[in-house]
């Protein structure tokens, strides 16, 4: 698989590491990192949070799916995908069309003891299981699943590895 011509997804739930693996992986291809939360709040002004307030699920997935779909047009980078953006009608098929997707995947129980509170996460509460369990057929989809409880350095050399072989 050329890393010219193709990008990395990283999906998994909230807490998976996709966004700090990607920050070390993106030098590592010498691709650019985008983190699809950041890419929405910038583009919206509005946190994740506030936009599910607002406009609730659906309305954040909306806005969520057009930018993902942006950053698959504008060409190979690392992508930190937010933890429902592979699960929309469509997504996984897009990214596997575009590149390599990586399920970062770790049990709920280390999943929690990461994020905590789970404050900023709108959908972080009493269903956080059920929600976890729910996506993890979408997520096993991915090419590559490795084990998010491993450090992030060995993660991202286990996808660089992944790349590099013919």
């Amino acid at each position: 698989m050329s890393v010219a011509s193709r990008g990395v997804a990283l999906i998994g739930f909230m807490g998976a590491g996709k966004s700090t693996v990607g920050g070390l992986l993106a030098p590592l291809l010498g691709l650019p990192l985008i983190d699809l939360d950041a890419r929405v709040e910038q583009e919206t002004g509005s946190s994740v949070a506030s936009l599910f307030a607002e406009r609730g699920e659906a309305g954040f997935r909306a806005v969520e799916s057009e930018a993902l779909y942006a950053t698959l047009r504008e060409g190979p980078c690392v992508l930190a995908c937010g933890g429902g953006a592979p699960i929309q009608p469509g997504a996984m098929e897009a990214l596997t069309a575009w590149g390599l997707v990586v399920w970062l995947h770790a049990p709920i129980e280390v999943l929690q003891a990461r994020v905590g509170a789970g404050q900023g996460r709108p959908l972080w509460g009493p269903g956080v299981k059920a929600l976890a369990a729910a996506r993890a057929p979408r997520y096993a989809e991915a090419q590559l699943t490795l084990d998010a409880t491993l450090p992030p350095e060995a993660l991202a050399r286990a996808i660089l590895a992944t790349l590099e072989r013919p």
